[in-house]
């Protein structure tokens, strides 16, 4: 396998030895879309969270602003197979075999974020580590969730 970095995409074997296209490092608009979905999950949890602060508490407005950010990822994943900014960037979500990803999958991704793109401890540093050191551009919870992402139509 060519392991040039600057390779737009990288053609890869699945179990079922069919190739699909991963996203590669140099290109291909994935932190780009990752900084769109991002803002569009902040605008939300602030929208969320100021919006019910008052009426309900901080800790209860807290939780819901930030089950809506984890639900902007959630939701679209598991309902469209992209999130707003993987969809303007021709990008989707995929099983390694290249299977739709049940909402198991979604949901292991998604609550990975916690961890790996928090900036509350290293900011998006061990997900962009994960990406650049991983054959299938995989970040920990693609990882865990068995789950690639790929240009739409590949």
């Amino acid at each position: 396998m060519d392991q040039n970095p600057y390779r737009a995409s990288v053609a890869v074997e699945t179990p079922d030895s069919e190739p699909i296209t991963l996203v590669g490092r140099a290109g291909s608009g994935r932190f780009l879309a990752a900084q769109i979905d991002h803002a569009f999950g902040v605008v939300l949890f602030l929208a969320v969270g100021m919006s019910l602060a008052a009426s309900v508490g901080d800790i209860a407005a807290g939780v819901a602003a930030l089950a809506t950010y984890l639900g902007s990822y959630f939701l679209p994943e598991w309902l469209f197979g992209a999130t707003v900014g993987k969809a303007i960037f021709a990008l989707r979500v995929r099983q390694i075999s290249g299977e739709r990803c049940t909402a198991w999958q979604i949901a292991v991704r998604t609550l990975s974020r916690l961890v790996e793109v928090n900036p509350l401890l290293l900011g998006a540093l061990p997900a962009g580590i994960a990406i650049l050191s991983s054959n299938r551009r995989q970040r920990i919870g693609d990882w865990l969730a068995n789950t690639v992402v790929v240009r739409r139509g590949d």
